[in-house]
């Protein structure tokens, strides 16, 4: 009577569906994350550029094209800048050590991951025009143009005007705590899952 070939035991089960998994969880994380990432960069980062206008006031001009948000300017009415001035335009896309000097102030608060994300800037504060915790708070938001606490709604060609009577000693918000994003849930419930499938094949397969 020929003999019946051994019956796989459960460590020999355990380590194909083991490697399995892992190959799966793998998978989904690749494309999850390219995803992730297409989705973080797909609208670009605000373009702001410091300089001044005909009259030679300070001057932010704000575009985001990719929302058609363009020649959105914030005046500062009764602020000056140096002779030797040379304006400069920049994109807020890669998330820094903060607070960075900027002209006209300070860049203290930002949350790019997923763009054009919220960036808000102190202006023409002690360090800039001498006006001792009296200042200008500027942010960036898809909600808004806000200029000292008041929100614009975005349009092409917004012009906003601030003046001096609207500085305050602004109290500075404070940081947010970054959230789960949906794919880190994501994979999050697939890890989860995982162990409890590997966990439940395991204990049935030592009945």
């Amino acid at each position: 009577m020929a003999e019946e070939p051994p019956k796989p035991t459960a460590r020999d089960r355990l380590w194909p569906f083991a490697l399995g998994m892992a190959a799966v969880a793998l998978v989904v994380y690749v494309f999850t994350y390219a995803g992730d990432q297409s989705l973080r960069s797909k609208d670009g980062g605000w373009q702001v550029t410091f300089t001044t206008n005909s009259a030679g006031t300070p001057m932010l001009r704000v575009d985001l094209p990719s929302k058609g948000f363009t020649n959105c300017t914030v005046v500062f009415e009764g602020e000056s800048v140096p002779a030797d001035f040379q304006p400069l335009t920049t994109n807020f896309t890669d998330p820094t050590h903060l607070p960075v000097p900027v002209l006209f102030g300070e860049w203290f608060y930002a949350d790019l991951t997923y763009l054009p994300g919220a960036v808000t800037f102190n202006l023409f504060g002690k360090e800039a025009n001498g006006t001792a915790g009296m200042r200008h708070e500027v942010e960036l938001i898809q909600a808004g143009l806000v200029v000292d606490r008041h929100r614009h709604d975005w349009q092409p060609d917004l012009a906003v005007i601030a003046t001096a009577e609207n500085k305050r000693d602004w109290p500075k918000p404070e940081k947010q705590k970054g959230n789960l994003r949906p794919w880190h849930m994501f994979m999050v419930l697939v890890i989860i899952g995982g162990v409890m499938l590997l966990v439940r094949r395991f204990s049935n397969s030592n009945q």
